[in-house]
């Protein structure tokens, strides 16, 4: 991705600090310093102090400028944190600046989790670094950690093409070599979290030499493409990279964090945005996606406050799921099965499906009755069920008249009156029973299938 405007590749505002002043580099300044001009460090540096700091001649000017250049504080605190709450950043902000304040607030809910890094000169190089091996090992997948190494290796042409030599650099590619190796075997291993990065990380030699690496990197990528960042740089390239990429102890600005992007985190693809905390409009961090294209992978999201890079880890969409309900209804899992090998008929699961078609075998050898017999009402039992002569003698006796069956004349049908109740066939009082069609079974059928649980009302 070229840097054609550096207001569309860096976003509407310049979020990178600008250079300190000079006179706010006394604030740094060793207490030895002052001493040596008779003063001590509160009243050297009180608001309302006497001391005209610009009475200084050049020489001694000059000299506190180096003097502050070479200054490091002592940071205090490990190289690379676990990961710890975000509420702690709001914390730091809630007796600053209202606009901090609400944004760090904000940024606790989208951005539950963090990982702070120690603030030595390396901190933006670091936090790429170990975001990168980070992901890589959380997408748990051996051939894509045996395929970015592969392709890590091979970005040593860059080097040689720039003329980095090569018995110089190697012990740097071993370092990030062996961190492959730990995060393969974590992997086969079947290790779930990512101490043994953390623990790689905050060793000093192993966790410098991965950084000098990154940034031999990148400073080759930005020598072989200086089309690309030239144009963003107050002086020539290759002593930019000089002084600001291959050096050491110097934090990454714009340009290298996009050359770095570029040239080493792209080919992986994976995605790096930079949310920044500033004063700007609005109640959320300000961010900015420096891939030149969205990535299909994970994504390395990177806090910026000025001078300072730490690692951020947004918040997991949350699926809601809703219980699954159970809608049967008196289903019972007992019943014994049907063994419809004993039968002694071809059962028709057509006829057996049609309702009402089942009635008792016995009223086979039954008088014929009349087609509408008048029956007064009586306590009959509720399963009584009409006989079949009733419900399907002109229309089945039309088509498949059955032999066995005696068909009476009219005369007689209408003559003939209902049997009485008593002498209906006797029921076993076991619960209702299935009356087959004399239709459908046999002659040499007596019996009738039971009815099981879920049928009964």
């Amino acid at each position: 991705m070229s840097l054609s405007k550096p207001w569309n590749h860096f976003g509407p505002h310049h979020p990178f600090p600008e250079k300190q002043t000079f006179a706010g580099l006394y604030r740094d300044a060793p207490s030895s310093l002052v001493s040596s001009r008779g003063l001590s460090l509160p009243s050297a540096f009180a608001p309302d102090s006497s001391v005209n700091m610009n009475a200084l001649s050049p020489d001694e000017m000059e000299r506190f400028q180096k003097l502050s250049n070479e200054f490091e504080p002592d940071v205090q605190g490990p190289l690379v944190s676990t990961k710890q709450s975000s509420h702690s950043i709001a914390l730091d902000y809630a007796n600053a600046d209202p606009t901090l304040s609400t944004k760090t607030n904000a940024l606790a809910v989208t951005h539950p989790m963090s990982r702070i890094m120690k603030g030595d000169g390396n901190c933006g190089w670091r936090a790429v670094a170990f975001g990168y091996f980070e992901t890589l090992f959380a997408l748990r997948d051996p051939l894509r950690l045996q395929r970015e190494l592969a392709r890590i290796k091979s970005l040593n042409s860059l080097l040689d093409q720039v003329g980095q030599q090569e018995h110089l650099y190697e012990i740097f590619v071993d370092a990030t070599e062996d961190i492959f190796s730990q995060a393969s075997a974590a992997i086969q291993n079947g290790v779930q979290d990512e101490t043994f990065l953390v623990d790689a990380f905050n060793e000093e030699y192993s966790s410098s030499a991965v950084i000098t690496h990154f940034r031999l990197m990148t400073s080759a990528w930005m020598k072989l493409n200086p089309h690309r960042y030239q144009a963003f740089l107050s002086l020539p390239l290759d002593q930019y990279c000089a002084t600001q990429v291959e050096t050491v102890r110097t934090e990454i600005d714009e340009v290298g964090l996009q050359a770095l992007v570029d040239g080493v985190i792209e080919g992986a693809g994976f995605g790096v945005e930079i949310l920044y905390l500033d004063r700007s409009e609005g109640d959320a961090v300000t961010p900015h996606q420096l891939s030149p294209n969205r990535p299909s992978g994970a994504t390395i999201r990177l806090l910026y406050r000025p001078g300072h890079y730490d690692l951020l880890y947004r918040a997991e969409p949350s699926v809601n799921m809703a219980p699954v309900v159970n809608y049967q209804y008196a289903m019972t899992s007992n019943c014994s099965p049907w063994d419809q090998g004993a039968l002694s008929f071809d059962v028709n699961s057509h006829l057996m499906s049609i309702p009402n078609l089942m009635a008792d075998p016995s009223f086979a050898m039954a008088p014929p009755m009349s087609p509408m017999p008048s029956v007064s009402p009586s306590p009959a039992s509720s399963f009584r069920v009409s006989p079949p002569q009733d419900l399907y003698q002109s229309p089945m006796q039309t088509h498949a008249p059955v032999p066995s069956i005696p068909v009476s004349s009219p005369s007689s049908m209408v003559s003939a009156p209902p049997p009485p109740m008593t002498s209906l066939p006797t029921r076993s009082s076991d619960g209702p029973q299935i009356r087959l069609n004399p239709l459908v079974m046999k002659p040499n059928l007596s019996h009738s299938l039971p009815v099981t649980t879920p049928f009964k009302k």
